[in-house]
């Protein structure tokens, strides 16, 4: 009796959402509006689901059940006041899914079932308020549809919603974990396409989990809050486009986590270095190029942070030091090559190519400065003096890191020259890097097609970790 009471409780009230309360918000104001209170009062799902269904399998057979309806709705257009007329909208279907998942591993693993309902009511009143309030007031884009109002109010109704939730439903969810998970919602939910119903629910599902069961130290709370605290840094003022900025946010909390305050320090030191030089190179050149910049994307991030960020993974996993010296190593040796080639830009004199012996264009690639390798030098000993100081590696290998990280922006010189393609406008006759100039197709003059920037960093930065694991692992 009592499942065949939630059955019928669930089912009333979701269809009363939909054809009472949808179809009046829709007529009265928009239909933005109405799927999104919608999708805000869907909160209440979870709940019947704790008071008739918790921990038995009909806390599966309700989303699955969802999913089935919401994707004949999709396909037949039954639920009026929440299908969108475009036909690549999958967020109906995705909201199905996402809490399908978390239900089902709460079944399974059940001491994660209150975890189940934290990423429930993030979900629906923290990606609802998102929603409604970016739609029906301007502010700033922050990425395609979505507005900083938005970010405010995901992050503030999840942070209502989740002490709601720890006065009713678990008391011990400790605050600073509330805190956190707030803005991971609203992290999650810049995401877009429908798919931040799978950012968010497998985020703050897993998250809640780890945080309060695993974890249950400081150093998890604390890795993650300096993680969001940059992404909301480098994003928010545009320096790195979303995606780069979730990798960025990634490896903060790897390094915080493994390499203790040390290794975040030479993390964040060399990323707002590189940035500051960047920006005093865009007032400088401003008048002498025509590259308007634009944000670092996620391939950038990934090739100079990408190796380094496995390393100190592995660190953490094998406690082993000299992976925390290869971590430290491919992460300055693309930190100097970063700043030898922004300060050479600024170089007085044109770049010298080492291996055509002849002088070429600032920021075309393979050309050495006398500024720009003095700053490289420069740097690298700071680096050495970093691993001693603060690091505390041996002389030895201290001095180590910095002739390898040194060595970098030499070797992704030779490479630069020797392998990166190169094209030349057949308008206004410019050696360039990229094959489309002046609105036109340019014709390659050198090098590999394939074998852009991009592909030059990566494998100068392999090949430098490599020679820097041997040389690391050697010494233990």
């Amino acid at each position: 009796m009592r499942i065949a009471a939630g059955y019928i409780a669930v089912f009333a009230y979701v269809f009363f959402l939909i054809f009472f309360v949808g179809e009046i918000i829709k007529k009265k104001i928009n239909l933005e509006t109405s799927r999104k209170t919608i999708h805000s009062m869907l909160f209440m799902v979870w709940v019947f689901i704790d008071t008739f269904f918790a921990n038995t399998i009909h806390q599966i057979i309700i989303p699955v059940s969802f999913l089935v309806l919401n994707t004949l709705s999709y396909k037949y257009k039954i639920y009026k006041s929440v299908e969108r007329e475009n036909r690549n909208h999958y967020g109906t279907i995705y909201f199905a899914m996402a809490i399908t998942i978390v239900m089902t591993v709460a079944y399974f693993k059940r001491e994660m079932y209150l975890e189940s309902g934290v990423a429930a009511f993030c979900l629906t009143l923290g990606d609802g308020a998102a929603a409604l309030v970016g739609y029906n007031f301007e502010s700033r884009k922050l990425r395609e549809t979505k507005s900083l109002y938005g970010f405010m109010a995901c992050f503030s109704a999840a942070f209502i919603a989740l002490l709601c939730f720890k006065y009713i439903w678990w008391s011990t969810l400790d605050l600073s974990i509330i805190l956190l998970l707030s803005g991971i919602t609203a992290i999650a939910e810049l995401t877009g396409h429908g798919l931040d119903n799978f950012a968010i629910t497998l985020s703050v599902f897993g998250l809640s989990w780890y945080l309060s069961s695993v974890a249950q130290q400081p150093d998890g709370n604390i890795a993650l809050a300096w993680a969001i605290l940059i992404f909301l840094v480098v994003f928010l003022s545009r320096a790195i486009d979303y995606r780069g900025a979730v990798l960025s946010m990634f490896m903060v909390f790897a390094f915080r986590y493994y390499a203790g305050k040390a290794g975040l320090g030479f993390l964040l030191g060399t990323y707002f270095t590189i940035f500051f030089i960047d920006r005093f190179k865009k007032m400088r050149t401003k008048k002498r190029t025509n590259a308007g910049g634009h944000n670092r994307d996620w391939k950038q991030i990934f090739i100079n942070g990408g190796l380094g960020t496995l390393a100190i993974l592995l660190y953490g996993i094998r406690a082993e030091r000299w992976l925390l010296a290869v971590g430290i190593t491919a992460i300055g040796g693309c930190f100097i090559d970063s700043v030898s080639s922004d300060m050479g830009v600024m170089s007085k004199q044109e770049p010298y190519d080492l291996i055509r012996h002849i002088r070429i264009s600032r920021g075309l690639s393979g050309g050495v400065s006398a500024l720009g390798t003095g700053a490289a030098l420069f740097f690298s000993i700071l680096i050495s003096m970093y691993g001693v100081m603060a690091l505390h590696f041996s002389v030895v290998a201290a001095a180590m890191m910095g002739a390898l990280t040194f060595s970098q922006t030499l070797l992704d010189s030779v490479m630069g020259s020797l392998l990166q393609s190169k094209y030349q406008c057949a308008i206004c006759g410019a050696l360039i890097e990229k094959p489309m100039h002046c609105g036109t197709t340019a014709k390659q003059v050198s090098g590999i097609r394939w074998m852009n920037n991009n592909v030059v960093n990566l494998i100068s930065s392999g090949i430098i970790v490599t020679v820097a694991a041997a040389i690391f692992g050697g010494m233990r």
